[in-house]
């Protein structure tokens, strides 16, 4: 089972259609949430907008594209089995900033 600050591949499904990417995620649920078969997830991509971090080499311990950047602005909820691996995990203080931007959506 994937653990909180981990960067998964899974398969996630686009909002507007029935169809999936599988795409890097990074992982912001606990354990406990995890018991119940779920992940929470913020996707990682290469379209930067307002609702994106910027995540670099110093952020995460594995390669991703030189201009990949985090979404806060929808976190999504995944079936565990929908996480294909893990490839990495991001810092103490890249994920601080990532919740830190989700509740600031929510102030």
């Amino acid at each position: 089972m994937a653990a909180r600050r981990e960067i998964v591949l899974a398969r996630v499904f686009f909002s507007d259609s029935s169809e999936s990417k599988v795409r890097p995620c990074v992982v912001l649920s606990n354990d406990h949430y995890h018991s119940d078969g779920f992940l929470l997830v913020a996707a990682i991509t290469t379209n930067l907008d307002d609702y994106c971090i910027p995540i670099s080499e110093k952020d995460a311990n594995c390669l991703l594209d030189k201009n990949s950047s985090v979404r806060f602005d929808g976190v999504i909820k995944l079936p565990a089995r929908q996480a294909i691996k893990g490839i990495g995990r991001v810092s103490p203080e890249f994920y601080s900033q990532l919740v830190d931007k989700i509740v600031s959506m929510l102030k």
